[in-house]
């Protein structure tokens, strides 16, 4: 197994245990074992493949604070995104990528216990012309308890399909994740060859 591939593990489980933090129910997904790789111009081996899409995280989108013009002193909450995880499985001619998002909020010297969320979007992008395959935001919330400072929120997005172009996905698509408060509209916006300002996901 991978380090990829057990750190999506790990954060299935993770996922699986904490989901009352959840803004919804998260599935169990299996993992299972490594098969193929392969060189570019060879068709994908059948079955869970290492060759999956990077994750890219605008800097703008990676961090969302409340309020969002406030000074340190101000600062009510802070979400922020810590890792992702991705998963790639071969199936025919078909793709199925699966995302998870790892993340935190942290209170500011107003904040106080309570529930915090903001909408966070997941693209999966065809890197040659840029065109969208994949777009959904979901709503990730983090409840940080009395007498505690933070709290984690994870996310499992729904499974994306896309079809296989060759042997290396990472060629083809990538994986944009990011708050869409506090930031850009749309975390698409930035094109892909524009790399300043963005960093790639763990």
């Amino acid at each position: 197994m991978t380090t990829a591939c057990a750190r999506f593990a790990a954060l299935v489980v993770a996922t699986t245990l904490s989901g009352a933090a959840a803004a919804f129910e998260l599935p169990k997904i299996g993992v299972p074992q490594i098969l193929g790789g392969g060189s570019k111009d060879a068709p994908p081996a059948p079955g869970v493949t290492p060759d999956c899409p990077g994750v890219f995280i605008e800097n703008d989108a990676a961090m969302l604070r409340s309020p969002a013009d406030a000074d340190s002193a101000n600062v009510r909450y802070q979400l922020s995104i810590i890792s992702t995880a991705r998963e790639c499985v071969v199936e025919g001619d078909r793709l199925t990528i699966k995302i998870g998002v790892e993340g935190g909020a942290v209170l500011g010297p107003q904040g106080a216990p309570g529930s915090y969320g903001a909408n966070l979007q997941v693209i999966v992008r065809n890197v040659k012309d840029e065109s969208v395959a994949f777009s959904k935001n979901y709503r990730v919330t983090a409840t940080i308890p009395g007498g505690a400072s933070r709290a984690d929120f994870r996310l499992l997005a729904d499974p994306v399909n896309v079809p296989v172009v060759s042997a290396r996905a990472q060629d083809d698509y990538e994986i944009l994740v990011g708050f869409t408060q506090g930031a850009a509209e749309n975390i698409e916006k930035p094109p892909r060859k524009k790399k300043k300002g963005r960093r790639r996901g763990a």
